[in-house]
């Protein structure tokens, strides 16, 4: 019995790691020009995706401000301030 249990070991960890590597591939973590983003996405099509940029590596925004709006299907959330660190949020339905 162990014998035949031992050979579906390597098939069993063959399936865990495809099922990492799908939930891996709705969710993305990566850099930019020094700024980090992250996306995730979910099966009912929505998306979101953060923004998070380090003073002098942010958008060309002067001063400091605030800003929400709609595009489309999206929410859009913008912040900025005089050091040049940025951050923006953006959720698609």
């Amino acid at each position: 019995m162990k014998a035949s249990l031992l050979s579906f070991m390597p098939a069993l960890l063959i399936l865990a790691s495809a099922a990492s590597v799908l939930a891996d591939s709705r969710s993305q973590k990566y850099r930019s020009n020094g700024c980090e983003i992250e996306r995730k996405f979910d099966d009912d099509g929505e998306s979101e995706t953060k923004v998070d940029c380090k003073p002098g590596y942010g958008r060309a925004y002067v001063g400091e401000g605030k800003e929400e709006f709609r595009q489309g299907g999206c929410k859009i959330k913008r912040e900025w301030k005089p050091n040049g660190e940025y951050k923006e949020e953006v959720k698609c339905k």
